[in-house]
């Protein structure tokens, strides 16, 4: 089965297709991370191999990985998704030990073909989407706590006997008085 590694990047991803005997399949590719770049990714796939089966794998990069990941979900082929660390212990084997989207693709393919890596779990579209809502919510609440403390100590130093009036500096009274 072919392997698709891909580099993933904030602006641009890079994809090797490696055979099952280690061999690069034509030069890799380079494709935006859009849309219109995961179709050219797909046209890349079938212009070197056609029809024939494939399995991806990239590196959990920040949070750039997950739209092309869903992309290719979506499309019903497997995805292995592995710990940027088992990729670079492969580059330290090579005698050449640069770092470039080219290289960083085609060890990724290869870190899959030999089946020697632990894959990172995926929770279900949905959880992933509520957890960055809760992730955003706490960080909305983190930076409204922050604001009121800002407020509080500005009130204590122009008007100190204001807060003594109300049982709270934020109370409807309070606030509509400040308003």
């Amino acid at each position: 089965m072919y392997i698709v590694g891909i580099d993933i990047g904030k602006n641009h991803h890079e994809a090797s297709i490696v055979s099952p005997e280690g061999k690069q399949i034509g030069r890799s590719l380079r494709f935006a991370t859009t849309h219109k770049g995961a179709d050219s990714l797909m046209s890349f796939i079938f212009k070197n191999i056609g029809n024939s089966p494939c399995v991806f794998g990239m590196e959990a990069t920040g949070h750039y990985w997950y739209p092309i990941y869903s992309f290719i979900k979506a499309k019903g082929y497997t995805i292995y998704v592995i710990n940027p660390i088992q990729s670079d212990s492969l580059r330290k084997m090579y005698i050449r030990q640069t770092k470039n989207d080219s290289i960083d693709s085609f060890l990724i393919a290869e870190v899959i073909r030999f089946g020697q890596f632990g894959t990172t779990s995926m929770a279900d579209e949905n959880i992933l989407a509520m957890r960055q809502l809760c992730r955003y919510r706490d960080s909305v609440i983190s930076s409204r706590t922050e604001i009121k403390l800002r407020i509080g100590t500005i009130m204590e130093q122009i008007f100190p006997e204001y807060e003594k009036q109300f049982s709270s500096l934020w109370v409807s009274t309070s606030m509509g008085i400040l308003e």
